[in-house]
């Protein structure tokens, strides 16, 4: 009878298990127009690789240099789901594994080391909705939780020997190829292992030579020309707040009550976990790898190979890694506690986004709709108009929206990546490419005023017009306000976005 009971008892926590990796994908799921911030520029970045040699318009506008590069995430999964769902429904389906990934991650690596899913990991649970996959860093976010899979297993199996020494390669490349943050994550997880579990100086060697195989990746990076050019690395000039605030900041995206109130209810929750643990213990794997995660981040520059925010998408990783380093209780009760608490905190996160995208899905349907009047196989520019100084705490896809333009109208767009020496996707023309690119559709507003710059906004138009642009499309102004433009008629009018026409 005991062992039935046992045995069901451990059914049920299984099956709610399961059930929390799967809810994780439902806000990608329940919406068309997924609400992360860069989202449109990773689909039609997918969309130029899927289309490029077709015949289409875009073979005028584009290259791909096809090679081996770690930054391909969510890119190599969506070419090979388009024929069947399209670019978009792909898309969508492989963006929607990111977080159950992430879960299913931060499950194994606390079983790896506290022989369970202890409350501490439940507690961790909403950071696989952190401000990272918010932003829309999708390639690395999905390296991310590759990374904690391949570290928990890591943790699991100790024996040396050919196959285990084949599977960490590719499980190693496999993160790289995703993305070389996730990389660096991985090798940080599992060296905090290893430097943990040492037992004298003697053994470092040992230990460095059995992590081998998780240099794997440094082959493609030697002969597939994976190096970036352009800016290096680049600090932010107010380096020190800008790390202090992505402490703060980890959950930003949805709005800042909420976020910010989860943020410190999983902060006290922690800190009464570690207190109230009976042993008051951080488990000694994870945290040396938290320890080494939190002082990566805090060294890391903003720029880090030309890929802008290393130290903000690191943060949250490493307070995720923290909070899973605390043991669980000694009493069950306590821990009981913790695991009700976390597994709250993580559906309401989940249902607050799924929410907060829906109900901006169908705003953003409408707005999209401006793209049916825009030439097929054209250039579209767009611009995107500020009238605040003060950054949004809303992540929203609003400034990359004409990004669109590529994917349903086979147009040009200055709206997309442009990572000089580690982007595949080029910009043919030199002059598009020294210009046109992501950020040319910002127009700041006046500061501290905080109005509309429509002179800067009419120098941007000219701009366009001067630069072949046969449509602009203009977001955050109303018809009446957009400057005349010579040569261009308004094709299309909804709310504040309207379709210039040569």
């Amino acid at each position: 009878m005991a062992f039935e009971t046992s045995t069901s008892a451990f059914g049920n926590r299984k099956l709610w298990l399961i059930l929390l990796v799967a809810v994780s994908a439902l806000p990608m799921l329940v919406v068309s127009i997924p609400g992360a911030a860069d989202y449109p520029s990773h689909l039609a970045r997918v969309f130029v690789f899927s289309q490029i040699g077709h015949g289409t318009a875009l073979d005028g506008y584009f290259t791909v240099n096809w090679r081996w590069i770690g930054n391909l995430g969510i890119d190599l999964p969506t070419l090979l789901l388009t024929p069947m769902f399209g670019v978009e429904g792909a898309m969508r389906l492989v963006s929607a594994l990111i977080a159950p990934l992430t879960v299913a991650g931060i499950f194994m690596l606390s079983r790896s080391v506290h022989g369970r899913v202890s409350g501490s990991a439940m507690l961790a649970l909403p950071f696989a909705i952190a401000q990272p996959f918010l932003f829309g860093f999708l390639n690395y976010c999905l390296s991310v939780g590759l990374a904690l899979i391949v570290a928990a297993l890591w943790n699991h199996n100790s024996r040396n020997n050919p196959l285990r020494i084949l599977y960490f390669a590719i499980g190693a490349t496999i993160v790289w190829t995703a993305h070389i943050m996730g990389w660096a994550v991985l090798l940080i997880l599992v060296a905090g292992s290893e430097l943990a579990s040492m037992r004298s100086l003697r053994d470092l060697a040992v230990r460095a030579l059995r992590a081998l195989p998780l240099l794997a990746p440094a082959i493609p990076m030697l002969f597939g020309q994976a190096g970036g050019g352009g800016r290096l690395f680049w600090s932010d000039p107010h380096i020190l707040t800008a790390k202090a605030m992505n402490f703060v900041t980890v959950l930003k995206g949805l709005s800042m009550p909420f976020d910010l109130g989860m943020t410190a209810v999983i902060g006290i929750g922690s800190l009464l976990a570690f207190l109230w643990a009976g042993g008051r213990r951080i488990e000694p794997r994870v945290g040396t790898g938290a320890a080494l995660l939190l002082l990566t981040a805090l060294i890391l520059p903003t720029t880090v190979m030309g890929s802008w925010g290393a130290n903000l998408r690191l943060t949250p990783v490493a307070v995720m890694v923290a909070v899973m380093a605390i043991s669980p209780a000694k009493l069950p009760s306590r821990e009981r506690a913790l695991i009700m608490l976390g597994a709250s905190l993580f559906v309401l996160r989940v249902g607050w986004s799924a929410v907060q995208w829906r109900e901006a899905d169908r705003v953003l349907k409408a707005r999209l709709m401006i793209l049916d009047a825009v030439p097929a196989g054209g250039r579209m520019a767009f611009v995107s108009a500020g009238s605040t100084c003060r950054a949004s705490w809303a992540l929203t896809p609003d400034r990359k929206l004409g990004a669109y333009a590529v994917v349903r109208r086979n147009s040009f767009t200055n709206t997309l990546f442009q990572i000089s020496g580690s982007d595949l996707m080029i910009i043919r023309s030199p002059a598009d490419r020294a210009i046109w690119f992501d950020g040319s559709q910002d127009v700041a507003a006046i500061c501290p005023a905080g109005q509309l710059d429509l002179r800067a906004v009419r120098d941007r138009m000219s701009r366009m017009a001067a630069a072949g642009f046969t449509g602009i499309w203009v977001a955050g102004i109303s018809r009446d306000r957009i400057p005349v433009l010579p040569n261009y008629r308004v094709a299309y009018t909804r709310g504040t976005d309207t379709l210039l026409l040569r």
